[in-house]
């Protein structure tokens, strides 16, 4: 099973729609609160130069945010 991660934010509607996404397809994921955990923003600036959330690694490759993955997931491109 693909290894998932989710990098997000209190108030963010995008963060809630991705978890959305994948618990419907029963995806296990690892979510990330930069505000909670202030180390996972210095460690997701080390991982992508991308500055909105969510950011989404899935086996440690960025693949966006939550538009991006939704993409992916409409064209059966996501990698889960």
């Amino acid at each position: 099973m693909a290894k998932v991660e989710i990098y997000g934010r209190p108030g963010c509607a995008y963060c809630s729609m991705v978890k959305r996404l994948f618990d419907s397809k029963q995806v296990a994921y690892r979510y990330y609160d930069v505000y909670a955990e202030p180390h996972r923003m210095q460690e997701l600036r080390c991982r992508t130069k991308a500055r909105n959330f969510p950011q989404v690694f899935i086996d440690e490759i960025s693949m966006g945010g939550f538009e991006e993955v939704l993409t992916l997931d409409r064209q059966q491109r996501l990698p889960i």
